[in-house]
């Protein structure tokens, strides 16, 4: 089980990713190469969460860590903080249920 520390430390890491993510994509949209500059903090985040590196985990990191993800981009960074801690507490229940038999 992840004591409550670490559940703040993966949430800010979720937080962190999810706006490099925006901040990247973005910049790609503008026609610049940012791709270089993620910070492919997921697969950490996994690891952090106990995730063992098997085939099962990649499913899980593409299937839920990286399309969940996907949604920071239709949100407004500098206008909600909240939609963005929400979506960072919703990929984080969506892991804990897929690693909890």
């Amino acid at each position: 089980m992840i004591i409550l520390n670490e559940k703040k430390i993966i949430l800010s890491l979720i937080k962190d990713d999810l706006t490099n993510t925006k901040l990247v994509s973005g910049l790609n949209a503008l026609g610049l190469n940012a791709d270089d500059y993620n910070l492919y903090l997921g697969e950490k985040i996994l690891s952090m969460m106990g995730f063992e590196e098997s085939e099962q985990s990649e499913m899980v990191y593409e299937k839920i860590y990286l399309a969940m993800g996907e949604k920071v981009k239709e949100i407004d960074i500098t206008e909600s903080k909240e939609k963005l801690n929400e979506l960072a507490e919703e990929i984080y229940d969506e892991l804990l249920e897929a690693i909890s038999p």
